[in-house]
């Protein structure tokens, strides 16, 4: 995340080592769920994608959300609402946002590794395309099972609350240099 704050696609620029770290261990999760057997590669590619990519990188859909919900300017609704379509398809250029940019995936990796060890869900095992939306990838990349999809519902919940109080922020300074404009 820390390379979008100097103008270049992270995911882009890491992929080749994420991926040829956590894609063998995806790799060895569908064979094991494919025998029946238990997955155990918590953190592997699929787990990845389904915390910490919700959106797009740095979690954004969570902002969007947060600016129907909370945003009372017209041109911050304005912005929401043509990345909201391409979010969802973890398309989120238009809405990359500073600190809790890193932050959010951040947190969410975390909390969905935590409530993956703790049984809440399923490890994520099977490949899902990336511009899959939220919680259809993570019903279909735990193998159907709909608590990947409560748990990336709880994720996007905790995404809003982290951008909430950024977005309040920004709002307020943005209504103070109109006011001095």
């Amino acid at each position: 995340m820390l390379f979008w704050l100097v103008g270049i696609h992270g995911n882009n620029m890491l992929s080749v080592v994420k991926e040829s770290i956590f894609t063998p261990l995806a790799l060895e999760s569908v064979e094991k769920f494919n025998r029946g057997e238990k997955t155990t590669n918590i953190i592997n590619m699929y787990a990845i994608q389904m915390w910490g990519e919700i959106g797009g990188s740095g979690c954004t859909l969570g902002l969007v959300i947060a600016i129907f919900i909370f945003s009372k300017r017209e041109d911050n609704k304005a912005i929401a609402s043509l990345s909201l379509i391409p979010g969802l398809f973890e398309i989120n250029e238009t809405v990359t946002f500073g600190i809790p940019f890193v932050l959010t995936s951040i947190v969410l990796e975390i909390v969905g590794y935590v409530l993956t060890v703790i049984g809440f869900c399923p490890v994520a095992c099977l490949t899902v395309p990336w511009t899959c939306p939220p919680l259809i990838f993570g019903f279909l990349a735990t193998g159907a099972n709909i608590m990947g999809a409560v748990t990336q519902a709880i994720l996007i919940a905790i995404s809003v609350v982290i951008y909430t109080p950024f977005l309040i922020s920004y709002e307020k300074y943005q209504n103070k240099q109109a006011v001095e404009a």
